[in-house]
């Protein structure tokens, strides 16, 4: 099944005529680390901000569309459990078959999401977003010619070994097959496979290391 990947920036400028003013009255920056719920009235998130001179998270839950839920620790930043029920994060999260993909950034007054999903859902969240917020950024790439090329890059024997490991769940973090009975699937010796696979995951990440430093 294909998957559509879109990605969308809003400037300061443009958010600069709506609520999220606000937003940038408080706060320098904003990271999304996660989405603990998602509704059609709202989503509930997971953010770590950092304060503009003299603001607080007080300030922060005065903005229309957020409401601080929960305060706590993580890694010496504090980081807030909040409601947001902003008509853009609605509008998403009453579109079927999408996924907005955390982390993402509020900086200095600008944002940019990517969302996955299929490809006509995307096509209307698309159109949706331009009617009520029209993006000044919008790029699309297509996930399955993406995984293409991901397998062009390999030997036939290293994409059958990290098909095999994947599907048998070696890249869990409950993984209960041993790379001896990966190795007995394919009736290759325990070092021929780990050889193969070791080769595979490199090959991977250099990949897509290059398709990082391309976008």
């Amino acid at each position: 099944m294909n998957m559509r990947e879109v990605t969308m920036a809003w400037s300061r400028q443009k958010l600069g005529e709506t609520s999220f003013r606000y937003l940038d009255e408080t706060v320098e920056s904003m990271r999304v680390m996660g989405h603990l719920s998602v509704t059609p009235e709202g989503v509930r998130q997971i953010v770590v901000p950092t304060y503009r001179e003299g603001k607080t998270a007080e300030d922060l839950d005065k903005v229309d569309f957020l409401t601080i839920e929960q305060r706590f620790e993580q890694f010496g930043n504090e980081s807030l459990v909040v409601w947001n029920s902003h008509p853009l994060v609605c509008m998403a999260s009453n579109t079927e078959n999408i996924h907005v993909l955390p982390p993402y950034d509020y900086i200095d007054g600008s944002i940019q999401i990517s969302v996955r999903g299929l490809p006509n859902s995307i096509a209307t969240f698309v159109k949706m977003s331009k009617t009520f917020l029209e993006p000044d950024d919008i790029r699309v790439r297509n996930i399955v010619n993406e995984m293409e090329g991901m397998e062009s890059v390999l030997t036939p024997r290293q994409l059958e070994c990290f098909k095999l490991a994947s599907d048998f769940g070696h890249y869990r973090n409950d993984k209960k097959i041993t790379l001896q009975q990966l190795a007995d699937h394919l009736k290759i010796a325990r070092s021929t496979f780990q050889e193969h696979l070791d080769s595979a995951e490199s090959t991977i990440l250099q990949w897509a290391s290059e398709q990082l430093s391309e976008k």
